[in-house]
């Protein structure tokens, strides 16, 4: 053997014991040269030999003839030693990689790759690590950055912060839970597996679901619980979430705006008769039931120490059904006018109110209305407004009280100088050379001119041609209207417009935005639908799976058609409101809009209800009702829609009855005559009548259960017998026995309940 043949021979063997890595190797008239020889460990083994018995090993194995593509297709034609190499060789492999995974050093970075293998400064070598390894951390590391990426673009609510040591997102384990959520919706919101959810679900509560099932809210809150998560139902977070952003009050292009306000408070006490007084038009001739059912904008002008200030006023519904609106007033507001009726103080949807006042901290000034009426009631608001930490001015607080009269106009002019006062002092400011962004506040159908987006802007001008986004929707401004019905070719902030832009219906409550082109527009509508969870609103009232599944529930099934979107908001809001126990509401359909042909189809294939809320019925659809029988209502007002939907969901529960103990006999004797047998009773106590419930015990066991057929005294027909006396009467009941003892029922129908 020549010696640079054994030399060879020894590397090999020490790059297999230290695993050093040699790289270009290359024979030149029988010399060996290294070029950049690399280590991947910076030390070797201290107690490495090299044994002369492995050279000779080594050299046996590689007599070994290597397997070809054919060999490893026809391995039945190897020779069973051939195969044991290869399966040893297997092993090894498996071994190696194995000690690769749990190895503790941390492997160097290829700084160089003309680096010197024996250089004096151990620093200057570098580890090297095999392509393989290179790329599987790649691919790990970009696995684990979309990872990343996917959970902060599905906005997880619960997110909490981000540890850079451990490279894992903490998550705090307060929940809001606030409506029914479908499986998908549950898995994102707690960020556990889809399939870990369904089978703890059928394991634990033995109920079956799919992916796409809605669960109602009892079981998704045993589902967070069970992970260990804190349900919290109120949602300040998410009141939070869609609130507008103030713009940097420090650039230069910003020039004040008109105040926005917004009226919000209780259902009658007087929002709508204060703007009429404010506007000088009476407001409430329009309101079908005297009641605001819809979000609607005014704008006036005022003189407020010889200067024009522009106010624009937002009038916002005080049912409790309208919540939603009266939250998306808050979000947009600048000042609240927080109503309360001197007569009738604090209130539910007060109390709402100052939630939300308290929340955003918003700007608020109290106004206690009807004032011309004689009540001493108003050391008491002043007080349960303290208790709500909302303490007038008058007992040294921040929040201004003022005492107005719509009937008379007593105050109303006080009123408006401090809006401007208070305007003034908070700097409302926008960019009036920006382009538009703001909130669609509602949206409706016109059947002449289509889909209508009621706008507010916040910022910037918005003119005619503009590429205007809603979400994933895109469009560009074809027609703008103002509050007065004049129609413009753009308008400021603050303002609001009926604008005339898109296909289809946008979203009440998104927010939109101008792009200089359409380009720039569908980017982000894309971005829109990669990162936000449009989960549909309806299916919170559609049939959901709960613990008490069990029991059957029968469906309502409905159609719904609204005037505006914000309406439809409402009605959805107000039937998930409604116990669905015993029948639950399946929506078919809901829009805005005129009743269509395909309405009337669609329920008479489904057999559903359809119910309208202030739309009108044209005389071809009044044709098309009457024809395939469909129930089709129109309401004007809310509060009979509701009653309407609770009536005809009572309708399909099935009665229950209670038993009213009225008497007990006891059997003497048994007759039998050619209609039956007859069981001769004495009455032992109470009264037994001819519509008695009979519960018949014989040695205490029960054995029959049915009305009385037919009651006698004395051989006459009576229609009861009071004890002490003696009947005979008769039922289904054939196997009548001496000492029976009857007990006999009067059955009540209970009040039906949902």
């Amino acid at each position: 053997m020549k010696y640079l043949d054994f030399l060879f021979l020894q590397f090999a063997c020490i790059s297999k014991k230290s695993s050093i890595l040699l790289l270009h190797l290359e024979y030149y008239s029988d010399i060996l040269f290294l070029d950049s020889p690399k280590v991947i460990k910076t030390s070797v083994n201290s107690n490495m030999l090299l044994n002369v018995n492995d050279i000779v090993k080594d050299v046996s194995d590689n007599k070994n003839v290597n397997l070809t593509k054919f060999d490893k297709k026809n391995r039945v034609f190897l020779t069973s030693y051939d195969q044991a190499n290869s399966k040893s060789k297997k092993n090894k492999i498996k071994v190696s990689k194995a000690k690769r995974e749990n190895s503790n050093e941390v492997v160097k970075k290829v700084v160089s790759a003309k680096e010197d293998l024996f250089a004096a400064d151990i620093s200057v070598r570098s580890g090297l690590k095999s392509r393989k390894i290179n790329q599987k951390s790649k691919k790990n590391k970009f696995r684990t950055s979309s990872d990343n990426l996917s959970i902060s673009e599905h906005s997880v609510s619960h997110v909490d912060f981000y540890d850079d040591q451990s490279n894992q997102l903490i998550f705090s384990k307060e929940i809001c839970l606030d409506h029914a959520l479908s499986i998908q919706e549950l898995s994102s919101k707690i960020q556990i597996p889809t399939a870990e959810i369904i089978t703890y679900l059928f394991l634990k509560k033995s109920v079956s679901v799919t992916i796409n099932d809605t669960l109602d809210f009892n079981i998704c809150s045993d589902v967070v619980k069970h992970y260990g998560f804190i349900v919290n139902s109120s949602n300040s977070s998410n009141i939070l979430s869609d609130r507008y952003m103030s713009l940097d009050q420090n650039s230069s292009m910003l020039t004040s705006r008109p105040p926005i306000i917004t009226v919000l408070g209780h259902v009658d006490h007087g929002k709508t008769t204060l703007l009429s007084s404010i506007i000088k038009k009476n407001l409430a001739v329009n309101e079908q039931g005297g009641i605001t059912q819809s979000i609607t904008g005014y704008e006036i002008i005022h003189e407020y120490k010889a200067t024009q200030h522009n106010l624009v006023f937002i009038d916002t519904p005080g049912h409790e059904s309208f919540e939603l609106m009266r939250l998306r007033g808050a979000k947009i507001t600048d000042i609240v006018l927080l109503i309360v009726a001197l007569d009738d103080g604090l209130k539910p949807q007060t109390l709402e109110c100052i939630k939300y006042i308290k929340i955003m901290s918003l700007s608020c000034i109290i106004v206690v209305t009807k004032f011309d009426k004689n009540s001493k009631n108003l050391d008491k608001i002043k007080q349960d407004l303290a208790d709500q930490n909302l303490l007038c001015e008058q007992w040294g607080g921040s929040f201004p009280l003022i005492e107005v009269s719509a009937l008379t106009g007593y105050n109303i002019n006080q009123l408006l100088s401090k809006i401007c006062e208070l305007a003034i002092s908070k700097k409302i400011l926008a960019n009036h050379k920006d382009f538009a962004s703001g909130i669609i506040i509602d949206a409706f159908l016109d059947v002449k001119k289509g889909s209508i987006a009621t706008l507010i802007v916040k910022n910037g001008t918005l003119k005619l041609g503009d590429v205007i986004v809603a979400d994933d929707l895109v469009g560009r401004v074809k027609s703008i209207t103002n509050h007065i019905g004049s129609r413009i070719d753009k308008c400021g902030p603050s303002s609001i417009v009926n604008v005339l832009c898109f296909s289809e219906m946008p979203r009440v409550g998104s927010t939109f935005n101008i792009f200089s082109n359409e380009k720039k527009a569908k980017q982000h509508s894309v971005n829109y639908l990669h990162s936000e969870d449009k989960s549909n609103f309806l299916s919170q009232l559609n049939k959901r799976v709960s613990l008490n599944n069990r029991v059957s529930s029968k469906d309502f099934k409905l159609i719904i058609k609204c005037d505006t979107q914000g309406s439809l908001e409402a009605i959805i809001n107000l039937l998930s409101s409604i116990s669905q126990v015993k029948v639950q509401i399946s929506i078919i359909s809901a829009s805005s809009g005129n009743i269509t042909n395909s309405d009337i189809e669609l329920a008479f294939t489904t057999n559903a209800y359809i119910v309208a809320f202030n739309v009108k019925t044209l005389p071809q659809i009044d044709v098309l009702i009457k024809k395939y029988n469909i129930n089709l209502r129109v309401f004007n007002i809310i509060y009979d829609l509701l009653e309407y939907v609770q009536n005809s969901m009572l309708n399909l529960v099935d009665p229950e009855y209670d038993n009213i103990l009225t008497g007990h006999a006891i059997v003497q004797t048994i007759f039998k005559t050619n209609k039956g047998f007859v069981a001769g009773c004495t009455v032992t106590s109470g009264k037994i009548s001819l519509n008695s419930y009979l519960y018949i015990y014989r040695k205490k066991i029960l054995v029959y259960k049915g009305y009385v057929t037919s009651l006698k005294y004395m051989k006459n027909d009576v229609q009861e017998v009071v004890s002490p006396s003696e009947c005979g009467l008769m039922s289904d009941f054939y196997d009548w026995q001496q000492s029976d003892l009857i007990e006999a029922y009067n059955v009540v129908a209970k009040e039906k309940v949902l």
